[in-house]
């Protein structure tokens, strides 16, 4: 252990040696490398917690790189982020260990990840991940440090999971939301995904040192604009079985049915299908066609044409989905698709 990397917060009774050792023998997952989960591993790093895995199979969007700023530019679309963050996190504390799994997070992979580790820190902004890595961690006795953003607002909760009466996510919430807009349909406050990354570290900070200030059956909510905070005292609300949850539940946005529409399908018969952009003119590079633009959170604005078949697309594809699911919720007898793989996957096919 380097005694001048971490002088300045070993003198601190908070820590001291005891504390920093504590640090050095942790092993800690975190689920998501974007923007709380980047911050958040960036701080543990500096502090000396010994193992860190970053579990994250997606790739860096040029489109969030406002509030993802330990990627560059040149990095849009080359590399997976957790491989990228495990460089810059070696580069920040050589001595740490860092382990990427360049996955995204599924229940049959989730107990080689999450099996051994100390602490986790659920960072994703995908609502069925949240729910995945809460419901094992409840099940398997692993402390989970929740972190949530929505616009100007940020959610910071630890569920200790030390028995099966401990309070977890579903005492808050006890099924998911699939309605719960995206970032990229609502947009979101860059400064929040810090803010709310740093308190997730500092949590895992105060676990692992074993402080009791720790925000233990507490949810705390901030708010950007206003600085405004609010701790909410939780109380347990939800008492079925998680074991048997966990055998039924696929985690996999069961909610949507929405059928996926090959863009090769589309390129052959163009006319057959209204074509609808999710994306502004500057993101989207898709031209082969005639297109409507409408923003995401603007989805009502689409009305029906008669015998028309509406065919969505985003970015990667899953914006695309949710806006196809609400419209066919509201129309039943409405043709709609979401396009495979999104403007991504149009531009991979272009490029073969």
């Amino acid at each position: 252990m380097s005694h001048s990397r971490y002088e300045r917060q070993v003198i601190l009774s908070a820590i001291g040696q005891e504390g920093q050792s504590r640090l050095a023998s942790s092993d800690v997952a975190i689920v998501g490398c974007g923007g709380l989960g980047a911050i958040a591993a960036a701080y543990l790093a500096g502090a000396g917690v010994g193992t860190l895995l970053l579990i994250d199979g997606d790739h860096v969007d040029r489109s969030n790189l406002h509030r993802q700023v330990l990627y560059a530019d040149r990095n849009h679309e080359h590399g997976v982020k957790s491989e990228l963050l495990k460089t810059r996190l070696k580069e920040l504390n050589p001595s740490i260990k860092v382990r990427a799994f360049a996955q995204m997070l599924r229940k049959d992979n989730i107990d080689d990840c999450l099996d051994e580790c100390d602490l986790v820190l659920e960072c994703t902004d995908d609502i069925m991940c949240k729910y995945l890595v809460n419901d094992y961690c409840h099940m398997m006795n692993i402390p989970v440090v929740y972190g949530a953003i929505d616009r100007h607002e940020g959610y910071v909760s630890l569920f200790d999971n030390e028995s099966e009466k401990s309070i977890h996510l579903r005492d808050i919430f006890p099924e998911p939301d699939m309605s719960i807009p995206s970032c990229s349909e609502v947009g979101v406050w860059n400064m929040i995904a810090g803010i709310i990354g740093l308190f997730q570290a500092n949590e895992a900070m105060k676990y692992i040192l074993g402080r009791q200030e720790v925000l233990s059956d507490q949810l705390l909510h901030y708010h950007a604009l206003t600085n405004e905070q609010l701790k909410i005292k939780l109380r347990k609300n939800w008492t079925l079985d998680i074991k048997e949850l966990w055998v039924k539940e696929s985690y996999s946005g069961k909610s949507c049915q929405i059928e996926l529409l090959e863009w090769s399908e589309l390129l052959e018969n163009p006319a057959e299908y209204r074509l609808i952009s999710l994306l502004s003119e500057a993101e989207d590079q898709y031209s082969s066609q005639p297109v409507e633009r409408i923003r995401a959170s603007d989805w009502m604005q689409i009305q029906p044409e008669s015998k028309s078949t509406i065919a969505l697309y985003c970015k990667m594809g899953r914006v695309s989905q949710q806006v196809a699911q609400k419209l066919q919720n509201k129309y039943p007898q409405l043709s709609v698709y979401s396009l495979k793989g999104g403007l991504r996957e149009y531009i991979k096919i272009q490029l073969i």
